[in-house]
């Protein structure tokens, strides 16, 4: 019965496709940010550019909770529901189509459509795609399958165009090689070099006070990524431990950001103490990122993020063997620039012996290693071709 109904409900879903494709397309522009769940990363970062410099060109953004977003229509932009009747009419006779993630693959854009995809992971770490060893040779090659569909794919580095787009997922088409939108502000004010944006800029002070966090306190941001399982398991950073090392090596006082990937959101960690915030459902990530001092994550591309600003990340990872046989990396994680530690007793010795000149000087050789292509200037590129697009 369930087969039937899906069966149906993808058949209507089709033939209304086929129906909006005989309508003509209109100079608008469709975004939408890990599969609806957020206005956040770059398509976020694309949208505001485009607001700021081409009012004149119709926004949509979907999303699975419409309600939460309806803020943005005091922008102008057009809020709908992902999935719905009118999302699919809007992506569907709209000439631009944005988005950050393996998109919904029942949609079939036209030829005359510009299908642009910025991704959601910098630098080249946990193996995507066609690459991935935990999914079948099926998913495999659907997620090559959806990916040819786009017209413009964005990339970081040399590195990530090389390993992700071109043999993950096997794409041959247009590769802009910008940087992330979402990374523009980890680069300013001086995109030439992150030596100035290891300065907490207004911004950051701004966010720390949406948080609550006190002006002289200095933040550690924990944000590891999820596993298949899906359980808190591999996530027991001894905290107390954690501040007291801080506070040992860096001096000041220190308080913890916990940020859980949104697949753990309904898990995330109690918080008992004053010192410990929990921001798993604050909406934009690369915030939590500029108003933080130190990252610690596990296997997450934030690290490369984070690195950009020149300021120390740890990864503290229990279970490395089990992931490189379950997911696997592009380049050896003990090439990385970040200091690794595998249980407790490791994270307090890698901060205690942490050396920032040499740090910096891994972190700088890591991004010419991986070809690094952050502009600085992402967003507006990406803006200066979605125009040229709309007034060929």
């Amino acid at each position: 019965m369930k087969q039937k109904i899906k069966y149906a409900v993808e058949h209507g879903i089709q033939n209304a496709l086929q129906l909006f494709r005989l309508l003509p397309l209109k100079p608008r522009v469709n975004f939408i940010a890990f599969s609806g769940r957020q206005y956040s990363d770059s398509p976020r970062r694309i949208s505001e550019e485009l607001l700021k410099t081409h009012p004149e060109i119709q926004q949509i953004w979907a999303f699975n909770e419409p309600d939460k977003f309806r803020f943005l229509e005091e922008k102008g932009i057009k809020v709908v529901k992902y999935k719905s009747l009118e999302y699919l009419y809007y992506v569907m006779t709209s000439c631009v189509y944005v988005d950050n993630a393996e998109f919904w693959s029942i949609l079939k854009f036209r030829p005359e459509q510009m299908v642009l995809e910025t991704w959601h992971g910098g630098g080249a770490y946990k193996r995507v795609g066609g690459h991935r060893i935990d999914v079948n040779e099926r998913e495999q090659q659907h997620a090559v399958e959806k990916m040819n569909k786009i017209t413009l794919f964005l990339s970081s580095s040399k590195a990530f165009t090389k390993f992700v787009i071109r043999d993950a997922y096997q794409y041959r088409g247009e590769v802009l090689e910008c940087g992330l939108p979402r990374n523009d502000d980890l680069l300013k004010p001086d995109p030439a070099t992150a030596e100035k944006a290891r300065k907490a800029p207004a911004p950051a002070t701004e966010i720390r006070e949406e948080l609550g966090i006190p002006e002289h306190a200095k933040v550690l941001l924990y944000a590891p990524t999820f596993r298949n399982s899906h359980t808190l398991d591999l996530y027991d950073v001894d905290f107390p431990r954690l501040k007291a090392s801080l506070e040992a090596r860096f001096g000041g006082e220190w308080v913890i950001v916990l940020r859980m990937h949104y697949y753990l959101a309904d898990k995330a960690m109690a918080v008992g103490a004053p010192w410990l915030y929990n921001a798993t459902d604050y909406p934009d990530m690369q915030e939590l990122l500029l108003a933080s001092d130190v990252l610690l994550t596990d296997y997450s591309s934030c690290m490369w993020d984070f690195s950009l600003m020149m300021k120390p990340c740890f990864l503290y990872a229990r279970d490395i063997n089990e992931y490189r046989g379950e997911r696997d990396f592009y380049t050896p994680i003990d090439s990385w620039p970040f200091p690794l530690a595998a249980d407790n007793d490791g994270l307090e010795k890698v901060i205690a012996e942490f050396d920032e000149a040499k740090y910096r000087a891994d972190a700088a050789r890591h991004h010419a290693e991986l070809g690094s292509t952050e502009s600085g200037t992402a967003a507006k590129q990406c803006v200066e071709r979605i125009a040229a697009f709309l007034h060929r």
